[in-house]
């Protein structure tokens, strides 16, 4: 394993300007609840954005500019004044530089090396409430706990954490983004768990799913499910091939990243959270 980064500047430690605005990154779950957070608690914030454009996972640490979504979704100018103070929470901002960072994605950020059984301090959600001084709901640290490491929180690993409560949360979320039902969704995850048990190769010590054409609904969420390691393969929108492997540990999270890194291909991950990816650029699957 390469060594460990050093310890960034603990988030309780950090003391936060009152009149800061927080800068926020790519939607997902934990980021809408972030939102919903700071709103509640009457704290200003707008979204990274590139090319005016509210950023995606892709492309959140070359924001350009920020911008103002609202329910509608539609991006609306905004503006982050030079030299105020601002938390950035998983994105980097050209230009500016943040009294603090609110991350767990890389090397560095305050919630990078956290293990399991601290998923909170690990989480980007768990990270704004200390800031902000607020104590979790029980629905926040599901949140929380799926987010920083999914597969553990399913294996029971995070104090607190229901895994039957965790498949429940999780499943609706899908139901309510993909428009299917929610038994449909846990029935799809199940079986997805079934076929990665199935899959499951003692020699590579993971289930591989490598036809993007062939892969399984709710593979990644079945493989969390399951407990098992995972690698498969999906095309994007933009016709490029993306490679991801979940659910193994730090030694094999390595493993696959060095592996495509001396590909010489586009790599990110973080060992100590079980996951990595990596992208073919402009190319498609054969």
């Amino acid at each position: 394993m390469t060594p460990e980064p050093a310890a960034a500047l603990p988030i309780h430690s950090q003391v936060i300007d009152k009149e800061a605005s927080f800068v926020l990154g790519a939607q997902d779950p934990e980021m809408r609840e972030i939102e919903r957070v700071l709103g509640d608690a009457g704290v200003a914030f707008v979204h990274a954005a590139r090319g005016r454009r509210r950023c995606t996972p892709k492309t959140a640490y070359e924001a350009d500019g920020v911008v103002r979504v609202g329910p509608d979704n539609i991006p609306r100018p905004a503006m982050l004044v030079p030299k105020a103070p601002a938390v950035f929470v998983e994105c980097r901002l050209a230009g500016f530089e943040p009294v603090a960072r609110v991350d767990h994605h890389h090397p560095g950020d305050p919630g990078y090396t956290a293990p399991p059984e601290e998923f909170l301090r690990g989480s980007s959600l768990g990270q704004v409430l200390t800031l902000l001084e607020r104590e979790p709901t029980d629905t926040q640290r599901l949140l929380a706990a799926s987010d920083h490491c999914l597969t553990a929180a399913y294996q029971g690993r995070c104090p607190g954490v229901d895994p039957g409560e965790l498949l429940f949360l999780r499943a609706s979320w899908r139901a309510l983004m993909s428009g299917r039902t929610l038994s449909d969704v846990v029935d799809g995850i199940l079986d997805a768990a079934k076929r990665v048990r199935e899959h499951h190769d003692s020699e590579f010590g993971e289930s591989r799913f490598l036809d993007p054409t062939e892969m399984p609904l709710d593979l990644a969420e079945g493989a969390a499910y399951a407990g098992l390691p995972v690698r498969y393969r999906e095309l994007l929108p933009e016709g490029a091939l993306k490679e991801m492997f979940k659910g193994g540990t730090p030694d094999a999270v390595e493993a696959f990243m060095a592996e495509h890194e001396h590909a010489g291909r586009s790599v990110y991950g973080n060992p100590y959270r079980g996951y990595a990816g990596a992208y073919w650029p402009g190319r498609t699957f054969k």
